[in-house]
């Protein structure tokens, strides 16, 4: 089937060559037995061809004899063939580019950002949630007519879209992963993902990985596979339920904090990297929870630590507990103090590092 294509075009381009030699030694021999007409040899032939092919039309040559006019209306017909092949190819040039960029297949410079691979109605909840932090995030789908889906509910300036092939690793340097904050890999069953973030640690072993599984006794495997949190939606559901039968208010409230704020009002909890310049270091936990409170109205839930390459949370801390630098501050505000707190601290909320 290639042979077959090259051939024809050897044997299309040949045959255009033979017909323009034909007409231009056509054109010369009839137009120089003419004193009046301008075309005396083979270079005035190909330059008249070629002013009159690409539509140009100087008008310097022209012929004049029956026969040469005759070859002019060729040439003239040949130029609205040109220029339909030139607009056609340069159509198609840019739907593919277009079609291309639409699809993800030009990548991303995305940093810092959450990755979803495999995308069903689990995560499009997810991803709903870290929308509204403003959090960049990408999405890697292996269904076409997702792409449209995904872009018109969250459009573009923090969203990035690619269709491929989930299981080819090779196409994810597209969605950036190395610059990513966190993977999180959504797949229906729970023996497939095992298999799956096997062979992404592999290509990706410093990636942070979140997967949400449905068996809650897996979660020592997957952590044991490179997994750094597993989330069971089983669980979490359960707790909810039991949680909304027995407390109610207590349930509303958590249900409340672990969504994403909305507006100004609304509250939520959001976690801050303590950098060495937050006005917060080497103090007392006890002094920044009052001053948070009067400066943010934003009240300092605890801190996180990482020890040993393992990150604690410590809540309610005793008196005497310092805040340190490279530790996150866990805190309770509205959608209003984030803003203040993120320029105040100069970093947005999430987490960045493993």
């Amino acid at each position: 089937m290639i042979f077959n294509k090259k051939y024809n075009l050897i044997l299309s381009i040949a045959g255009m060559l033979i017909t323009v030699i034909i007409l231009n030694y056509l054109l010369v021999y009839v137009e120089s037995a003419n004193s009046n007409s301008g075309i005396k040899s083979i270079p005035d032939a190909l330059w008249y061809m070629i002013i009159t092919l690409t539509t140009v039309g100087y008008g310097d040559l022209y012929p004049i004899t029956p026969v040469g006019k005759l070859i002019g209306y060729i040439f003239v017909f040949g130029s609205l063939g040109v220029l339909g092949y030139l607009i056609s190819t340069l159509s198609s040039k840019y739907q593919n580019m277009m079609e291309e960029k639409k699809l993800g297949f030009r990548g991303t410079d995305f940093q810092d950002h959450i990755i979803f691979i495999g995308w069903n109605e689990f995560s499009r909840m997810v991803a709903e949630e870290i929308y509204h932090t403003s959090k960049k995030f990408a999405i890697v789908t292996n269904n076409k007519d997702e792409i449209d889906l995904i872009y018109s509910q969250f459009g573009k300036e923090n969203t990035f879209a690619l269709f491929a092939d989930i299981n080819n690793l090779d196409s994810l340097e597209k969605a950036n992963v190395p610059q990513a904050a966190a993977v999180f890999i959504s797949i229906p069953d729970d023996a497939q993902v095992l298999l799956y973030v096997l062979d992404f640690k592999k290509r990706f072993p410093k990636q942070q990985v979140v997967v949400s599984i449905e068996n809650s006794k897996l979660k020592d495997t997957f952590k044991s596979a490179g997994v750094t949190y597993a989330i069971a939606r089983n669980e979490i559901a359960s707790k909810m339920v039991a949680s909304y039968i027995f407390e109610p208010d207590v349930a509303s409230l958590n249900y409340d904090l672990i969504s994403s704020s909305r507006d100004n009002l609304d509250n939520d909890m959001q976690e801050y990297l303590v950098k060495e310049d937050n006005p917060y270091v080497n103090k007392d936990y006890i002094d920044a929870f009052i001053d948070l409170k009067k400066v943010y109205n934003a009240v300092l839930v605890g801190i996180s630590r990482k020890s040993d390459n393992i990150w604690n949370l410590i809540t309610n801390p005793p008196h005497g507990e310092t805040i340190r630098s490279n530790d996150y501050m866990v805190l309770l505000c509205n959608g209003s103090a984030k803003k203040k707190i993120a320029l105040k601290f100069g970093i947005e909320e999430g987490r960045v590092t493993i």
